[in-house]
């Protein structure tokens, strides 16, 4: 038995100690079906955490990864598809051969722990490293922070309204860990849903003159999550809720990022592409290497999103919806191939020559997010062709050298 076996020799055990109490979000009808916000979420999260766990797990002792998700729910939804926990151990048994990923999955709620410690006995059976913990997520951070201790993390924090605190989250989960050896056994990345739904709810307690008693202590836990009262006047200065939502959350993440020392990726997630946002989803990492593989994730996952949006085939359409898909896809892929061309001309006349690994920022302007490494070659390639400039787009995207000509 390990030293975490130890510890964690029960998949049902509770580190917290607390009174659970009653159960919390349990019975939401989130977890009946697979909304198309959630198919952009785990799709992000399911093509990231391999190629993660896979490069920062090279430099860690025994190849460990540690996975942490702090609002895990069922694992599973009701018609059988995949949550989040039961995607990351599907991923956790593929990488078994050559990375060990322990799996620490939070849910306060019981009916929802139920199933999830299912989920994860049947895990354990197979040889997997997986930990179901009763309780509110704060009360095990510590915890399994120690555990994680030596060995890179990584942290999925999506919580129905508001998470962790700042405090939590800056200081506990970034700030015990050290920045150096970023690549290695300290190497930690957060990916949290920056809920865009709760800011609207509770910016406009904010402006609301109805009594409500509950008011004082929610207005109070907002400050907490976002790291001060600052947020309130931004709320009651923007122009309609939107745009509330917008600069508050550029506000969070840019403290976060001074905070830590990260970078950060944003992606407002919607269910459909002309509703409002439901929430950011923000990655906080510390090396050049996590912008690279979130924008490929990204990039992917959203097509996925796109392609869930197709009506269904027993809507009796006239034409194959896949069809004009696949049209719209293409005609995407021509408009981010010129965008990027764009980018590198400008590159091209500011610096003669770069290395594409440095610039990841100024090639993926305005298609971050959208395009991918493909989408790069397929632009420097045309820029060859053309004669403008000597490299042939040929190699490791990341590694070209592109020359003017």
């Amino acid at each position: 038995m390990s030293e975490h076996d130890e510890v964690y020799e029960d998949a049902v055990l509770d580190l917290s100690g607390e009174s659970l109490g009653e159960e919390v979000a349990s019975s939401s009808p989130f977890f009946v079906s697979k909304k198309a916000a959630a198919i952009l979420k785990h799709e992000i999260l399911n093509r990231y955490v391999v190629p993660f766990a896979s490069k920062v797990g090279r430099y860690a002792p025994n190849g460990r990864v540690v996975y942490l998700d702090s609002y895990a729910g069922p694992g599973r939804y009701e018609d059988g598809t995949p949550g989040s926990p039961a995607l990351i151990l599907h991923a956790a048994a593929q990488m078994a051969s050559f990375r060990q990923l322990d799996c620490y999955f939070v849910e306060r709620g019981r009916k929802n722990y139920r199933s999830l410690a299912q989920l994860v006995a049947e895990a354990q059976d197979q040889g997997l490293n997986a930990y179901a913990l009763r309780g509110r997520a704060e009360k095990h951070l510590a915890a399994v922070l120690d555990r994680a201790a030596g060995s890179p993390l990584f942290a999925f924090l999506d919580p129905f309204g508001l998470g962790l605190s700042f405090d939590a989250l800056t200081k506990e989960i970034f700030g015990s860990r050290a920045r150096q050896g970023l690549t290695g056994r300290h190497a930690t990345e957060v990916l949290l849903n920056f809920n865009a739904n709760a800011v609207r709810r509770i910016g406009g307690l904010l402006t609301s003159n109805k009594q409500n008693p509950s008011k004082p202590a929610t207005l109070s836990a907002m400050d907490a999550a976002c790291g001060g009262d600052w947020w309130r006047q931004v709320y009651l200065d923007a122009p309609d809720n939107q745009e509330a939502v917008r600069r508050i959350t550029h506000g969070f993440v840019a403290r976060v990022s001074k905070e830590i020392g990260s970078g950060s990726w944003t992606i407002a997630v919607r269910n459909r592409a002309h509703h409002q946002v439901a929430y950011n989803l923000v990655l906080f990492t510390r090396h050049k290497d996590g912008m690279w593989l979130f924008g490929e994730a990204v990039s992917l996952a959203q097509v996925e999103w796109r392609r869930a949006q197709l009506p269904s085939e027993e809507n009796g359409m006239l034409w194959n919806p896949i069809d004009s898909f696949d049209e719209e896809e293409e005609i995407r892929t021509q408009e981010w191939i010129r965008a990027i061309r764009g980018n590198i001309e400008r590159l091209l006349v500011v610096k003669g020559s770069f290395l594409v690994e440095n610039h990841h920022k100024e090639i993926m302007a305005g298609v971050a997010g959208e395009a991918r490494e493909r989408h790069i070659r397929a632009a420097v390639k045309e820029l060859y062709r053309e004669g403008k400039t000597y490299c042939n787009g040929v190699g490791a995207v990341r590694q070209l050298r592109v020359s003017r000509a």
